[in-house]
């Protein structure tokens, strides 16, 4: 009786995986290094494919960094919206975010590629406007949670909704530079906590 073999997975899953995989690696080499300070011929190396097989998803390293950024993001956003809507109140999905950033950070070593490549990638006036998506869209999702919190009476009405939003996106990247130069992130659970006692001690509304 002839044995019954599994079927050989479609082309479209083995690109698939094979992207994936590429991302992944991608996202290490530039989380620890940077975009300046690792080749495309190194994330080619130790993604085990051949150049061939890499270039056929990913002609550059421009095109491989852009990729690992949006996929990072889409990841960050999806698991952070997925956190606030377990939480009734707007103040309390403000928390949310920032546990999620930690989380995020302590359990995926190459989330920290998200800052790194803002940054650099930033600094090119052709990328530029790739990179100020990322800003706005974090402006955004804070902005509103601000403005649900406050018509739900938790934050002070004399905020100003998008400046508040903006000040705790930047102080929130920036704690990520200065906890991965003073300790490699081991300490950014404590720094976002000390971010979370200032900005709520100034956005609640008194009782």
């Amino acid at each position: 009786m002839a044995t019954k073999t599994a079927p050989t997975p479609p082309s479209t899953d083995r690109a698939g995986a094979t992207r994936r995989q590429i991302l992944d690696v991608a996202a290490r080499a530039f989380a620890e290094h940077g975009y300046r300070g690792i080749s495309l011929n190194d994330i080619v190396r130790d993604s085990g494919l051949t150049k061939g097989a890499f270039y056929f998803h990913f002609p550059s390293k421009e095109a491989i960094a852009l990729a690992v950024f949006r996929d990072k993001q889409e990841s960050w956003v999806g698991q952070t919206m997925s956190a606030v809507m377990q939480r009734p109140r707007a103040i309390d999905q403000l928390e949310a975010m920032l546990d999620v950033g930690c989380d995020i950070h302590e359990k995926d070593a190459s989330a920290r590629v998200v800052g790194r490549l803002c940054i650099e990638l930033a600094s090119d006036p052709e990328l530029t406007s790739r990179m100020t998506p990322h800003l706005t869209t974090w402006f955004d999702i804070t902005e509103q949670l601000i403005r649900r919190a406050q018509k739900e009476g938790d934050v002070r009405s004399d905020i100003d909704p998008r400046m508040a939003a903006e000040t705790i996106v930047a102080a929130f990247m920036g704690i990520e530079h200065v906890s991965e130069a003073m300790s490699g992130f081991t300490d950014f659970r404590r720094r976002i906590d000390g971010l979370r006692t200032f900005a709520f001690a100034a956005l609640k509304a008194k009782r």
